[in-house]
């Protein structure tokens, strides 16, 4: 089975831009990027940024020539490498006129574009731009901006997504060499790739075959148990 490419790019498209925009505001909110401008509707979305890995977006034009290494993903592949799944059409909600004018008074030039773009005087808006909005917030906005708005924000995923820390040659998550400096297989430890079972899927580890796994509990922590994964040879 084929590992999906490591560095990719997709075509945007208005068939899935508010999709792909979706993920790509959660990349810029986690990285801690300041970047305000969102990707034009004929733009590419890449995994990461050619020199600073700030998950960041290109002009279609040359760039397939420019960065060879970045290979053409379609919307379904984008789904799998993500974990994202088609997201709802944005809902047309109304916040008050004085909530909109304090967003307004405390918002930075580009917020204040955006605000008048995507927001009403009537203070009619959408759950999308209320959650746009609170990606280009700073951090003392961001809590304030989803306490005002909850239902804008839907519950996170208690799973994590470890697509985006496999390597070119398959899902082994440690450094080249890491394995065989510790004494084990390079690949003793790896990102499960099972299409077939989204509850795995990209979301856990397994390990290798080739040895013992033992799990013990090693005094606690804080007040809650410690848990160690203890590996040794099988011995012939």
């Amino acid at each position: 089975m084929n590992a999906h490419p490591q560095k990719w790019y997709i075509p945007l498209t208005e068939e899935n831009y508010d999709e792909v925009k979706s993920w790509w505001l959660k990349q810029v909110e986690k990285s801690g990027w300041g970047g305000k401008r969102t990707p034009p509707h004929d733009g590419l979305v890449l995994s990461e940024h050619p020199f600073d890995s700030s998950h960041y977006w290109s002009a279609p034009t040359g760039f397939s020539i420019q960065f060879p290494t970045y290979q053409k993903i379609t919307l379904e592949q984008f789904r799998q490498i993500t974990n994202s799944t088609p997201i709802p059409m944005p809902k047309t909600i109304q916040i008050s006129r004085q909530l909109l004018n304090e967003y307004y008074d405390a918002a930075t030039t580009p917020q204040r574009e955006y605000l008048a773009e995507h927001f009403k005087l009537d203070g009619t808006t959408t759950d999308e731009a209320i959650r746009e909005l609170h990606a280009m917030a700073c951090d003392t906005w961001k809590p304030r901006i989803k306490k005002n708005h909850p239902d804008c924000f839907p519950e996170e995923s208690k799973y994590f997504n470890f697509s985006g820390y496999v390597d070119s040659n398959g899902f082994n998550i440690l450094k080249q060499g890491a394995g065989n400096r510790l004494g084990m297989g390079n690949c003793f430890i790896q990102i499960r790739h099972n299409e077939g079972n989204p509850e795995t899927h990209m979301r856990s580890f397994y390990l290798d075959t080739s040895y013992n796994w033992e799990l013990k509990q090693d005094g606690s922590d804080d007040g809650g148990p410690v848990y160690v994964l203890i590996p040794t040879k099988k011995l012939s």
